[in-house]
């Protein structure tokens, strides 16, 4: 193998691909990336066996082959060149990569291509396009929900439904629900309905963040495929039955209030201050009024009030304030409704005017 390329490609394509790569894997391959020169392109890869990424970079190909090198190695190397060209050439008698750049030279011990995972070759039987903007707009609001505890799989996951044109997706960890549904620019004929793996989908809006253009998802079997450009990702995704979220949401409300968002997260980072040891907020809406209260026996008391709109009974009630805050801060409207049923039940967090996001929250117990 023979190549040449410039130092800003590679460096770009060994920075998505590093997000496959299984760091604590007890598999020395894993930890490695997958350089394949190919006619007129550089193709790397990477997995961890349930995240693959795949990128192609334009490259200068003199002698075609395929050889797996040490990922945070050639990616430290990289980095720290200068924007010039890189040449790559594979000394197959030592099995090592002799890389050099400018006056800078490295021989690099490499690991066999055959011993890396294949990379899956899927057929796809559906596919949907949706805007990268749309994409990144709908996982950072609703990820957060999802669960870290992986005693509980099903809950780490984010439920993706597809009904032609329209795209939902829900997360939970049992503590809160988030539920956002947009328009896809392109459907599909059929319903889907899919588990993604909340962390695949955090790495996916570090790759495809930038200009706006469009994401394509395909489905087969137990995988999904997202291709945005020169980059594919597959991702496997989690099986198993998702909690029935819709018996979650309440049908009435007993109070509801329309406050400015940034004054309320304003107030709510400010109290957040005074809450150690998951000490509750604790909110108080009475005479268009909103209080918020924290407080820790050894750091002091907070107290917010901000103006509100709206009717209905006066309400006492707690949360989490980590999970309030998430759930204000995934809002992109200007006004925020808080609205619920009393003390012990679930209330909802949703931007003012649109049906398109909901944030539920379950309320804290305060002796």
């Amino acid at each position: 193998m023979y190549i040449k390329c410039l130092q800003s490609d590679l460096w770009e394509a060994i920075q998505i691909v590093q997000k496959a790569i299984s760091i604590r894997s007890t598999l020395p391959i894993l930890s490695g990336i997958l350089f394949q020169a190919r006619k007129k392109e550089l193709i790397l890869s990477g997995t961890n066996l349930e995240l693959s990424i795949k990128c192609s970079i334009p490259a200068e190909i003199k002698e075609e082959g395929s050889i797996v090198i040490p990922a945070r190695l050639i990616g430290d190397i990289i980095k720290n060149l200068p924007e010039a060209t890189i040449e790559l050439f594979l000394d197959s008698s030592s099995n090592q990569i002799k890389l050099s750049c400018q006056e800078s030279k490295f021989n690099i011990k490499t690991l066999l291509p055959e011993d890396f995972p294949k990379f899956p070759e899927l057929k796809i039987e559906q596919s949907c396009v949706i805007s990268s903007s749309e994409l990144i707009k709908i996982i950072k609001q609703i990820t957060k929900a999802a669960s870290i505890d992986e005693t509980r799989p099903i809950l780490t996951g984010v439920l993706l439904n597809i009904n032609k044109n329209r795209f939902k997706m829900v997360a939970t960890d049992s503590y809160r629900l988030a539920i956002k549904e947009v328009e896809l620019k392109e459907g599909i004929e059929d319903k889907i309905q899919a588990i993604i793996p909340s962390r695949t989908l955090n790495e996916l809006i570090k790759i495809i963040s930038g200009e706006e253009h469009d994401i394509i998802l395909g489905f087969t079997g137990n995988q999904l495929i997202f291709k945005e450009g020169n980059t594919v990702l597959i991702t496997r995704l989690i099986e198993g039955q998702y909690p029935n979220y819709q018996q979650l949401l309440p049908e009435k409300y007993e109070f509801k209030v329309s406050i400015n968002k940034e004054a309320l997260l304003g107030a709510v980072r400010r109290v957040l201050l005074f809450t150690q040891n998951n000490s509750p907020v604790k909110i108080k809406i009475q005479d268009k009024m909103m209080e918020l209260n924290a407080a820790t026996a050894d750091v002091g008391e907070a107290i917010e009030r901000i103006n509100t709109e709206g009717d209905g009974r006066d309400i006492n009630i707690a949360f989490n304030p980590q999970y309030f805050l998430d759930g204000l801060m995934s809002v992109n409207e200007e006004k925020v409704v808080f609205e619920g049923i009393d003390a012990t039940k679930p209330a909802l967090i949703k931007p003012e005017g649109k049906e398109n996001f909901l944030y539920l929250i379950m309320p804290m117990r305060v002796v």
